[in-house]
């Protein structure tokens, strides 16, 4: 069980993936951790190396993970402590009512793989998932690859449903060495 004083860091804002996928490991971990969310990993990772934050989770498939877990261990000494494989929320493709023929659309870069992008024209990268939809509200582009509960009747109009990624997370921290590791 992770000490009630752990404060973990993680990517936001409140709804991304990267929150509620926390939220829930923490849940499975009976710990009452503190969640902060960052608005980027680099951020996460300064907190956690300044000791304002005792743990940080970042998903293996964030484009940025390979370069912030390098930083982690081999700037900072914060250790990789635990990993898992979590099911992510439900995403869609969702697009302004009234528009016809979408010609742009907002997404994570992590999930541009996840559906087939040559109807558009412009593809604009976003921090999250939850940036894209905001993005598509405001105006920014025409379609969004954004979390399906976002949908709203009349609003937007689901273009294709994305069945959920399952991912790796991975678990940081200096203070809690896992000491369960392989070694070659």
């Amino acid at each position: 069980m992770t000490a009630p004083n752990a404060i973990y860091a993680t990517l936001g804002p409140a709804g991304t993936n990267h929150d509620l996928v926390l939220r829930a490991y923490l849940a499975r971990q009976n710990s009452q951790a503190e969640v902060l969310l960052c608005p980027d990993l680099d951020e996460a990772l300064h907190r956690c190396a300044a000791g304002s934050a005792s743990h940080m989770m970042i998903c293996a498939a964030h484009p940025d993970a390979g370069r912030v877990v390098s930083a982690a261990q081999y700037a900072h000494g914060i250790m990789l402590v635990d990993a898992f494989i979590a099911e992510s929320q439900p995403l869609a493709i969702l697009t302004r009512a009234g528009v016809q023929t979408p010609r742009s659309i907002g997404l994570h870069p992590a999930t541009r793989g996840y559906a087939d992008l040559t109807g558009y024209d412009t593809v604009y990268e976003a921090p999250s998932t939850v940036a894209a939809f905001d993005g598509l509200t405001e105006g920014k582009w025409d379609s969004a690859l954004a979390p399906a509960r976002f949908a709203k009747d009349g609003e937007f109009q689901v273009v294709e449903h994305i069945q959920p990624p399952r991912d790796a997370w991975l678990i940081l921290s200096r203070d809690d060495p896992n000491e369960d590791v392989l070694s070659l």
